[in-house]
């Protein structure tokens, strides 16, 4: 399993962009814990979500393109050097890897996300309340 990651270029790719997309969302996190007042009416739809937003969506679609991409190793394989076993299972077993590796790491990007969006909301009610009550 280590080998796939290790020899594949696109699962480093993947890794590399899931691991910034975490650290935007925590520091969305933060800042949003360290925020007492919004710079402005609206700062839930301010854009600061965006770029994880987009970041955790293509991780799926790196998978899917390495699905792709081992696939058609292994029919390139069997067209050129006939039905070798060797060279096709170790395509069809990258282009499962790439594609379960984009689920893995996208699936608690979107849960962190959602939970980052929850934490904005809460935070910009709670000071919208105090600015009505004060």
């Amino acid at each position: 399993m280590i080998g796939h990651v290790v020899d594949n270029p696109l699962c480093w790719v993947m890794l590399l962009t899931a691991w910034f997309t975490y650290q935007s969302i925590f520091s969305l996190v933060s800042s949003t814990k360290k925020r007492s007042k919004p710079r402005h009416q609206n700062q839930v739809t301010d854009g600061t979500e965006l770029l994880p937003s987009v970041l955790i969506g293509a991780l799926p679609l790196m998978g899917l393109l390495g699905t792709i991409s081992g696939l058609q190793t292994s029919f390139t394989g069997m067209m050129t050097g006939g039905v070798d076993s060797q060279l096709v299972t170790q395509g069809i077993a990258d282009a499962l890897f790439t594609t379960q590796l984009g689920l893995v790491l996208a699936i608690p990007g979107w849960l962190l996300l959602m939970m980052a969006k929850y934490r904005q909301t809460r935070s910009l009610v709670g000071v919208q309340k105090e600015v009505a009550s004060g």
